[in-house]
């Protein structure tokens, strides 16, 4: 099997060295070509070597790991990054909304064995520097603006404003958007939760997840339903009912 080349990319040098004992140890098909303790240094390798992987850290001294993205033009976007942070919980909301894989330091075993088995599997898809693009845009505590959903074709970047609901359907969750599409994917509506934490978004029932921007009426009967822009009717589970209204009372113009 041919190996897969990286690099490493930390300010900390015993950080570096525990990660490369992990992948020689427990990955060995991961050959680590170079390391580099910086941004600059990183690019440096990276057109040295052309690696297939980047472990990259994300706080670092002088440049962020995000600003390798100011550095390297869309075509020479021939890798794959693994983010390691010590982030909190915004930040891993941020790499998953974008499709992205991370480590969460101090790093583990089995997460690193996880995620060199997915890049593995999806070792076929090409690197989008849109996708990173949509990641350093998301990458704001002002809140998320788009996510990069994994369809059949490969991935779909979605403004979240053009979400008008989500709705469940047993293991399968349907995107409902402004333009009249319905995105089918393979997850759980539980998967996506994470939205309510980084749009306008609410679960209002165990079949659905609204965005708040998108409700043309709230309908009192029958215990409550929400009316969408498309036209569509939502229900509203009587234990999200209070609190649904005091959302929407906070958006009130």
């Amino acid at each position: 099997m041919k190996k897969i080349t990286a690099i490493l990319v930390d300010d900390e040098r015993n950080a570096r060295l525990a990660l490369r004992a992990m992948l020689e140890e427990s990955c060995p098909e991961v050959e680590i070509l170079e390391e580099a303790e910086d941004v600059p240094g990183a690019i440096k390798s990276i057109r040295k070597v052309n690696p297939d992987l980047v472990f990259l850290d994300v706080e670092m001294p002088g440049y962020s790991g995000l600003e390798i993205l100011d550095f390297i033009s869309p075509e020479d976007f021939k890798f794959k990054i693994i983010f390691v942070t010590a982030y909190a919980e915004y930040a891993v909301q941020a790499f998953e909304l974008s499709a992205f894989d991370y480590l969460l330091k101090p790093v583990q075993v089995s997460q690193l064995k996880k995620t060199i088995t997915k890049f593995i599997e999806n070792a076929h898809e090409t690197p989008s520097a849109l996708q990173y693009q949509i990641l350093k845009d998301n990458f704001n505590v002002a809140g998320l603006k788009r996510i990069a959903l994994q369809t059949a074709e490969g991935l779909l970047f979605l403004k979240l404003e053009e979400i008008i609901y989500l709705k469940a359907d047993s293991s399968y969750t349907h995107f409902i958007l402004e333009n009249g599409t319905r995105l089918t994917l393979t997850k759980k509506l539980l998967e996506f939760e994470k939205l309510q934490d980084v749009g306008n978004f609410f679960r209002t029932h165990r079949s659905y997840i609204v965005n708040l921007d998108r409700i043309r009426k709230f309908v009192r009967h029958d215990g409550g339903t929400l009316i969408m822009d498309n036209g569509d009717e939502v229900s509203i589970a009587a234990d999200k009912k209070q609190i649904l209204l005091d959302r929407i009372n906070n958006i009130k113009i």
